[in-house]
């Protein structure tokens, strides 16, 4: 019993590490194409395809992903914060 909690807590944080990159790269990629559009963030999404927005909702949305996309949001606010000042 403690091998298979183990084991399942071992592949959640492998999860969650890999899913760290991917979730940054999604949010870096979305915070550009809005800065190149000059768009709202809703404007953005109603623009996008079918499949864009499937994938973003799909990536954003998942409750597993939640962990990571938090760290991966800090990570970017931390390497952006000069662009936020304004």
């Amino acid at each position: 019993m403690d091998i298979a909690f183990i084991i399942i807590w071992s592949v959640l944080i492998l999860y969650f590490l890999v899913m760290i990159p991917i979730e940054y790269n999604n949010i870096s990629s979305i915070k550009e194409q809005k800065k190149k559009a000059n768009m709202h963030h809703n404007e953005m999404y109603e623009k996008m395809s079918f499949e864009e927005e499937q994938l973003n909702f799909n990536l954003q949305g998942n409750l597993l992903n939640l962990p990571s996309n938090l760290v991966a949001a800090l990570i970017y606010k931390l390497r952006h914060r000069n662009s936020y000042r304004g």
